[in-house]
């Protein structure tokens, strides 16, 4: 049966609530049902994740279909894989994915979900390392309430496909902002150049300059010696304060996030 005559939940695991927004089967987009469950400890265990989720998905007045994930970049780590044009196969894209993540955070990554993504004809890739642990109790959760997982995905990618247009082949730098955290990408002769996460101690306006700036001289840990250089940021955001000007030579374009259980 065709997707499109299936009830569609979206869901976005955030670092300070869970939002989900279900969607009518049918032709015709109709207006969701959004519910939006708040925790304590933001961007902490996941199991708080898990108890939002659970009791945001028993307020749905339906509850069956498919099921989309987004989460926050809170609970996912990344790396750049150099070279992954020159990957053959799935097996070996995965094995690559896993290796520079384990090379990066240790063995602590040997428990993740490793995924890379499939943008890689210029060169390096993005991997991405997500809680096993976690993935299997967020599907057991959708399972429970009637609801089959098609994706799960990082907060990274679903901005940078939104971005995809405005970042072109570059260069420019990519930000994806939420509460408490900045995932800061620079992207050069369209492919990814360097790919760093923040923990946001103030508010963007007072420290987006700063992780601009500190990208630009050192470059990104995994990439260093980027040459990158001042100018377009795109700056895709969540749940955050905008931008009131562009800081010094950076010239911001915002995307705005439309993510499922945020009034509009």
């Amino acid at each position: 049966m065709s997707p499109s005559w299936r009830d569609h939940t979206a869901v976005f695991l955030g670092s300070d609530a869970v939002q989900v927004a279900r969607y009518a089967a049918g032709l015709r987009r109709s207006t969701p049902e959004r519910q939006r469950v708040a925790f304590d400890a933001p961007g902490a265990r996941w199991q708080n994740v898990l108890e939002a989720l659970r009791s945001a998905l028993g307020e749905l007045s339906v509850r069956r279909g498919d099921a989309s994930v987004v989460v926050s970049n809170h609970y996912v780590r990344f790396a750049l894989v150099p070279d992954a044009n020159k990957l053959r196969n799935h097996t070996e894209r995965l094995v690559a994915a896993r290796h520079t993540l384990q090379a990066v955070y240790g063995e602590t990554a040997g428990r993740w979900r490793v995924v890379l993504d499939g943008a890689s004809r210029k060169g390096a890739a993005i991997a991405a390392g997500i809680e096993a642990d976690l993935i299997d109790a967020v599907v057991a959760a959708l399972t429970a309430a009637n609801l089959r997982t098609r994706t799960v995905q990082p907060l990274f990618a679903t901005a940078a496909n939104a971005s995809r247009r405005a970042l072109g082949k570059g260069p420019a730098w990519f930000g994806v902002a939420e509460p408490g955290r900045l995932a800061l990408a620079y992207v050069a002769r369209g492919g990814w150049q360097s790919l760093r996460t923040h923990r946001l101690r103030n508010g963007l306006n007072e420290e987006l300059p700063v992780l601009l700036e500190q990208n630009r001289l050192t470059g990104a840990a995994n990439g260093g010696g980027i040459g990158a250089e001042a100018g377009r940021v795109v700056l895709a955001t969540s749940g955050t304060a905008p931008i009131e000007s562009a800081p010094g030579p950076w010239s911001i374009e915002s995307v705005p996030l439309d993510l499922p259980g945020r009034a509009r």
